[in-house]
């Protein structure tokens, strides 16, 4: 089963490219939820052949240098490490700025420092949660797909279940009902041979 081909290239990763102008992300929208749904049509239709699908972060990583300078950003600054060596850095200039004398004020020229990169991280962690939002939908995707394979094979042993409960229902009708007439016959029979081969008189 495969998805359905569309008029623009896919993502490396798996994700629809960026359109260029609105009425293209709006085709490229509808292009990819009608191949959506086709999958899911072709789930329902074999569900038994579908394989469930782990996604990761990394799954979902770009390849383009945009791309791989976010993940770099992403990388750096969500490290521990950053974290300990500037609480560490400020720190230090607080009690050795006054000390040492290279920093007599240190709030004024500390704070100044601290907001200068203080932009470009926060679009750093946009893009971070960006990408997060990505493989959440991706993950979504893929547990969805593996749902709706659960749910019609569960409505497939549900039918059979049925079928089994018509069969002996059946069985049941035919044992209540036909059989006792059909074992005094037997036993009427079975009666009338046993007279015949002990040569006494047939039995009422």
């Amino acid at each position: 089963m495969t998805d359905t081909a569309t008029a623009t290239a896919p993502h490396p990763n798996g994700q629809p490219h960026l359109a260029r102008t609105s009425g293209q992300a709006v085709r490229d929208n509808a292009l990819y939820a009608a191949s959506l749904a086709q999958r899911a049509a072709e789930i329902r239709a074999h569900p038994e052949q579908h394989k469930p699908r782990l996604v990761l972060s990394r799954h979902i990583r770009g390849e383009s240098p945009l791309d791989r300078i976010a993940d770099a950003v992403n990388k750096f600054c969500g490290s521990m490490w950053v974290f300990l060596g500037i609480t560490f850095g400020i720190v230090f200039w607080l009690f050795a700025g006054n000390i040492v004398g290279f920093d007599k004020t240190p709030w004024p020229l500390l704070l100044t420092i601290l907001n200068l990169p203080q932009l470009s991280i926060m679009i750093s962690l946009q893009v971070s949660a960006n990408r997060a939002q990505t493989a959440s939908d991706k993950r979504a995707i893929a547990d969805h797909e593996t749902l709706i394979a659960l749910h019609e094979m569960g409505k497939q042993q549900l039918d059979i279940l049925h079928g089994q409960d018509q069969v002996l229902a059946i069985l049941n009708n035919f044992a209540s009902h036909d059989m006792p007439g059909r074992q005094a016959q037997m036993m009427t029979d079975v009666k009338q041979i046993l007279a015949k081969l002990d040569g006494q008189p047939t039995a009422g």
